[in-house]
């Protein structure tokens, strides 16, 4: 890169001439580290994403299979005694009703 600077004598247009190239050059250094970084940073974020994944998985399983138990373990009481589950889905209706109808008073008074 030449530039014509007829302000400055010819030693000073050269070494700023130099200058420039030389930021030219580390200018595109910067860039290349710039791309290394950000695809070491995707391979990492894709390393953890998939081990977050893994546990998730994992975790899902393991509550899936907790949940089973306890809806096996909830059935066999319901078959023996179904009076307790009547009345506790019965509990829940009324509050339930008690919840909704109390929203729909609280905007009638406004």
């Amino acid at each position: 890169m030449a530039y014509d600077l007829p302000f400055l004598d010819h030693s000073t247009q050269r070494r700023l001439n130099r200058q420039v190239s030389g930021l030219s050059r580390d200018a595109g250094h910067i860039t290349d580290l710039l791309a290394r970084f950000t695809a070491n940073a995707g391979r990492e974020a894709q390393h953890y994403g998939h081990d977050l994944a893994d546990d998730a998985w994992q975790t899902g399983r393991v509550a899936a299979k907790a949940i089973g138990k306890q809806a096996v373990r909830a059935g066999r009481a319901v078959g023996r005694d179904p009076v307790p589950a009547v009345i506790a889905v019965a509990g829940l209706a009324c509050l339930l009703t008690l919840v909704a109808s109390s929203g729909r008073s609280s905007r009638r008074r406004r």
